[in-house]
């Protein structure tokens, strides 16, 4: 039996029908519930909807796993959430630049085609949550994991300044990174010089941090701690942190260029595949010839991801010790900032891929309908209404690490050795008392560091401590926490 050859005109709609399944397949929302859930506290719903995202959804796996490292560490498993995230860090380093079936499906789609490749700001901080996992855990690696860190922005601003932009602000280092790596060199109780330098480099990078000051002047001098002292470390990933989520931008001028450009050396990397073409024909259809070179339609606009910070009250934690008032976090790397400022100025080039999109998908359209032999007025409708359903059915890629803090802040104070009874509490801009708090034990060791970790995306807060992992005990609401914490 002979087998019936494709109308033109059905392998577009085969073609159409292909590209819209990518889209109808995805979790977003189910992701956003997830999110909703940590929010809120509901650590175990939150788990198992990542765990079913991740098993039903291959487009937004590696989010919903990134995701997972975030509740594993909040429910006080730091040492799977390191696992996790150096598996996630590792897959994404091996990722292939360029996959060529998903580059080819997202010219028939859009982004969501490609496999999720983390955004700079997600690199850099899969490195950094992970010295944070491995402080609350072992401690083995904290050290390595924080230089990663700091390797990685530097090589993401080389590249930026490579492509022409401004690298050194897009990807300035992150303050976080170099502050832990001091404070790790200074545990020692030897590389005080280490130290000192990379407190002054946090304190460059996050000048409003004022605990630097402080602890510069006491690495300077050598002393760790008093005799008799340990050191409790609060650090805290406070409010909710970057999403993306779709919305319309205007093409530029710029954009247009940059489309432009993409477009001409996809033409010529065409016909330099081409090896049956004579060298004759090669000067005929010479690609810097304009008309070899798809002309670009009048676009006005297209969906683009752009970053959004939920609300969250929370402008930092509390620490009261023994009953007594300690004083409050401060933001070390403000992550909000560090995604907000990527996105818009990896913008023209998101925009320019869309464009990139229509153009091909109008060619397409053009050479079938020549292909049916529309003219005239027929030709015209069958272009456009053809064209406008195929890119209305682009959707922006918002998949990204959405459990993210909106920031992650510190607090230093020196403790006699011993047992302490240590309240945390989520504290609103003005410094008032949010909600209820939590209470840890800790045991202060003679001249070591003790770590807590505290996850407080919204006023219902998660502590990890490192070891003695003591029972988590949630102050009663009734009772109100009066607290006189300065600046």
């Amino acid at each position: 039996m002979a087998t019936r050859q494709l109308h033109p005109a059905e392998l577009l709609l085969l073609l159409v029908a292909i590209a819209c399944l990518p889209g109808c397949a995805r979790s977003v929302a189910t992701i956003g519930s997830a999110r909703e859930a940590f929010a809120i506290g509901d650590l175990p719903a939150a788990s198992a909807t990542l765990k079913e995202v991740a098993k039903h959804d291959s487009q937004v796996r590696e989010t919903a796993e990134l995701d997972m490292a975030i509740i594993e560490l909040a429910t006080g498993s730091p040492a799977a959430a390191e696992r996790r995230l150096r598996a996630m860090r590792d897959r994404f380093d091996t990722f292939a630049k360029i996959n060529p079936v998903s580059e080819t499906a997202a010219v028939l789609t859009d982004d969501n085609a490609k496999r999720f490749r983390p955004a700079g700001y997600e690199e850099v901080m899969i490195r950094t949550m992970l010295a944070l996992c491995s402080l609350a855990g072992d401690q083995v690696d904290a050290e390595s994991y924080t230089l990663q860190a700091i390797k990685r922005q530097s090589k993401l601003a080389a590249k930026a300044k490579q492509r022409g932009l401004d690298g050194g602000n897009i990807y300035q280092p992150i303050a976080i990174a170099p502050y832990l790596r001091g404070v790790l060199r200074e545990a020692t109780h030897h590389d005080y010089d280490d130290a000192s330098r990379y407190y002054q480099l946090a304190r460059t990078v996050q000048p409003d941090f004022t605990a630097a000051a402080v602890d510069i002047a006491r690495s300077e001098n050598g002393n760790h701690s008093d005799q008799g002292n340990g050191v409790l470390y609060v650090i805290s990933c406070v409010g909710r942190g970057p999403i993306l989520q779709e919305t319309v931008a205007p093409t530029t001028t710029a954009t247009l260029a940059i489309a432009s450009s993409v477009l001409n050396s996809a033409t010529n990397q065409a016909h330099d595949d081409d090896s049956h073409q004579t060298n004759e024909n090669r000067d005929e259809t010479d690609a810097s010839d304009p008309e070899e070179v798809p002309a670009l339609p009048n676009i006005a606009s297209v969906t683009v991801p752009e970053v959004v910070i939920p609300e969250s009250p929370v402008a930092s934690v509390g620490i009261i010790v023994n009953g007594e008032p300690i004083g409050r976090t401060e933001t070390l790397t403000n992550v909000a900032e560090l995604a907000i400022r990527q996105n818009q100025a990896e913008m023209p080039w998101t925009i320019a891929r869309a464009i990139v999109r229509r153009v091909t998908k109008e060619t397409t359209i053009a050479s079938i309908g020549d292909a049916m032999g529309l003219e005239g007025t027929a030709g015209s409708l069958f272009h456009f209404a053809t064209a406008s359903a195929w890119s209305g059915m682009e959707k922006a890629d918002t998949r990204c690490w959405g459990l993210l803090p909106r920031e992650i802040q510190v607090l230093r104070t020196e403790l006699p050795a011993g047992s302490h009874q240590v309240q945390i509490v989520p504290l609103g801009s003005e410094g008032g008392v949010l909600g209820d708090g939590t209470r840890q034990s800790i045991t202060i060791s003679n001249g070591r560091n003790q770590y807590l970790i505290v996850m407080a995306p919204t006023p219902k807060m998660h502590v990890v401590a490192q070891q003695n992992p003591a029972e988590e005990t949630h102050l009663n609401s009734a009772e109100p926490l009066t607290l006189s914490l300065s600046d």
